[in-house]
């Protein structure tokens, strides 16, 4: 008897995968996935310069009251933020933050960059910001609706808001933090924080 002239199922199946693939816009190869680069956490000592550099990435982030993520910032839910991308974790709160680090020598009045400025608001330290250094502080402003930089002591000549409600200074840096270096050497942030749904002060 002669065989039939019609090959099997599976060998159909093969043949049209082959000339599907032979086809041209065929059976589309996946594009491969770009590979991130690796990633190296490097222990070392984060300076006021570091966390000044960092707290700039965020100039122009909304204010919200709560906010401790880069799509909204409250004024100590910003700070936390910025010292977190170094390992470094603070409390929540501007006051509980005010607990932290140390009171400069009385004798050393200058300012450091990456020292902390903390606000009299009615009940205690009820803001904080960041010196930049040169007069300047970065800050998440309530009244500017937005992470941005302010003069401290003087604007048109006259004494600024945040000279005359001064309540405190906190240095924290240097200290001993983590560095995220990319495999291109350059630093990436790679904030250590979990959520919290309590409110900072303004």
């Amino acid at each position: 008897m002669t065989p039939p002239i019609f090959p099997g199922r599976a060998a159909l199946t093969l043949a049209a995968a082959l000339l599907l693939a032979a086809r041209p816009g065929g059976a589309q190869a996946r594009p491969a996935k770009a590979a991130k680069p690796a990633v190296t956490a490097v222990r070392g000592v984060v300076r006021g310069e570091d966390v000044v550099r960092s707290a700039r990435r965020y100039l122009g982030v909304p204010y919200l009251l709560g906010g401790e993520t880069p799509e909204a910032f409250d004024c100590s839910g910003y700070v936390r933020w910025v010292f977190a991308e170094y390992g470094i974790t603070f409390p929540r709160t501007a006051k509980e933050q005010a607990a932290f680090g140390q009171a400069p020598p009385w004798e050393d009045n200058t300012l450091l960059p990456g020292d902390l400025l903390f606000f009299y608001g009615g009940q205690g330290a009820q803001h904080i910001a960041i010196y930049v250094g040169r007069d300047s502080i970065i800050h998440a402003s309530s009244s500017g609706g937005r992470v941005k930089l302010d003069r401290f002591v003087r604007r048109a000549g006259r004494p600024t808001w945040f000279n005359r409600r001064l309540i405190a200074v906190r240095r924290v840096l240097p200290m001993e933090g983590t560095f995220y270096l990319s495999g291109s050497g350059s630093s990436e942030s790679r904030p250590q924080q979990t959520a919290d749904a309590t409110p900072g002060p303004q």
